[in-house]
């Protein structure tokens, strides 16, 4: 198996220096048509492409998969998939040829994640998850009741399933462990609420004079964050932040965090975390600082655990535990992150089965709990948990559980909304918690910056492009 695993790596580092249309090919051995996808011109092999916005672990592998699906499925099915790296958003890509009429130099296939949805779905080639569960076209290996719920909602929109969930993530606490005990709290009873948070925070503290040297807690209060700490705070046990469920059952027009207190409820509990002068609310490199005992306490999504747990290596013992709920009050919870695979129509009906197959290896069993061991993403089909593999992973590395029992305990609600300009929400929460944190505003101005800010801003955006 070594050898096997080799020899593919060692192909995978000689396919790197070739050169795909529209960035770095990753992988594959040529390309032909417009846009390096090509249906049994070489031999009879099908080629299409892929294109993805892996970075760092995850490019690792995703690589790593590819290579291993042209070596076997591929090669069996004569299918060969060209990887390409797009940067951080391949949505971005796509939109600047749909703005070119250019459809010929899509991919056939897209990592996209759910943001991007809205967007997609009016791309005239796209070929909705749902379409392909339906058309009788496709062989299914990877039944849609195969796909657990959470994730299947995560790429849902106006009420149709768009692409095929492929790395999913929830945000998980992670903490010095020695740094607790140390304090003299209990490592192994992390805080369950954001008020014991806050006792955490000023315990792991430290101090030389009035310069803090330690920082019991280090998050900057992005979308992100925010989205999270808020999805269980509501009396139904979900917060959908905007109206029309969080803009998937329809176009979200407003934030409904403000009118209906489930923001203020949890700046009150928040302020408790302010109060204490242990906490960092600037990201300067959170998880560098953390690793290097600078703060005590962070949050990071759960495809960091690898990295997390390496960093800590050798200097402390890390502890990894779910969110803490706003308060005994609200149920805990997070919403999911990550990405999909979507398909696009080439014209060509060999292409779309080659690439139906290829999306449904990188979301099969094996493919899954792969990336759970190398990455810390999810396993998104149910068989996955039942595999021997995985059962052996979570045995020799009881931290990785964390992010699945927080799953389990998740309603399927719990989304990141669809909230058409997101990036304009993510400076308005960073801004308004950094300036609160600072003194330089009060706890309801950051409450009306947030809720007031974005939605004039997405009134205006809703006005000038319909």
């Amino acid at each position: 198996m070594k050898k096997i695993v080799s020899l593919v790596l060692a192909a995978l580092m000689m396919l790197t220096l070739l050169v795909g249309c529209g960035g770095n090919s990753n992988s594959g051995s040529g390309s032909s048509g417009s846009n390096g996808g090509s249906s049994g011109d070489e031999g009879g092999v099908v080629t299409i492409e892929f294109w993805n916005s892996a970075e760092g672990a995850m490019a690792t592998s995703t690589e790593y998969l590819v290579g291993l699906f042209n070596d076997t499925v591929g090669k069996d099915k004569g299918i060969h998939v060209n990887s390409v790296f797009q940067g951080g958003d391949v949505v971005e890509k796509l939109k600047t040829l749909v703005q070119a009429n250019d459809y010929s130099n899509f991919p056939d296939v897209g990592q996209i994640y759910a943001a991007g949805l809205s967007t997609v779905l009016q791309m005239k080639n796209l070929v909705p998850l749902d379409t392909i569960y339906e058309s009788g076209e496709y062989e299914i290996t990877l039944p849609k009741e195969e796909i657990i719920e959470n994730f299947l909602r995560s790429y849902t929109y106006e009420g149709q399933t768009v692409s095929l969930p492929l790395n999913a993530s929830t945000m998980l606490m992670y903490y010095n462990k020695d740094a607790a005990k140390e304090a003299g709290l209990d490592p192994d009873a992390p805080p369950k609420t954001i008020a014991e948070l806050a006792e955490w925070t000023d315990a792991l503290t430290v101090r030389d004079g009035s310069t803090v040297t330690r920082y019991g807690l280090n998050i900057q209060m992005d979308r992100y964050e925010l989205v999270n700490f808020l999805a269980g705070v509501s009396d139904t046990g979900c917060n959908y932040i905007g109206d029309n469920g969080g803009g998937r059952d329809a176009m979200m027009t407003k934030l409904t965090i403000g009118e209906d207190g489930s923001l203020m409820a949890f700046l009150d509990e928040w302020e408790k975390v302010i109060a204490t002068g242990g906490y960092k609310a600037v990201n300067d490199d959170e998880r560098g600082e953390f690793a290097n005992g600078l703060s005590a306490i962070n949050f990071q999504s759960s495809a960091q655990l690898a990295s997390m747990m390496s960093n800590a290596e050798g200097k402390f013992e890390l502890g990894v535990a779910p969110l803490p709920a706003c308060s005994d009050k609200y149920g805990a919870g997070a919403a999911v992150g990550g990405g999909s695979l979507a398909m696009f129509d080439m014209g060509d009906a060999a292409r779309r089965q080659a690439a139906w197959e290829f999306m449904q290896f990188m979301a099969s069993a094996d493919s899954q709990v792969y990336l759970f061991e190398h990455n810390g993403y999810l396993p998104v089909c149910k068989s996955a948990y039942e595999t021997d593999a995985y059962k052996a992973f979570v045995e020799s590395t009881p931290e990785a559980a964390v992010a699945v029992e927080q799953l389990n305990n998740s309603d399927p609600g719990m989304q990141e909304p669809m909230d058409l300009i997101n990036w304009e929400l993510n400076t308005l929460s960073k801004d308004s918690f950094i300036a609160w944190t600072n003194g330089e505003i009060t706890k309801q101005e950051c409450h009306d910056n947030i809720v007031d800010g974005f939605n004039a801003k997405l009134t205006e955006y809703i006005r000038a492009n319909g």
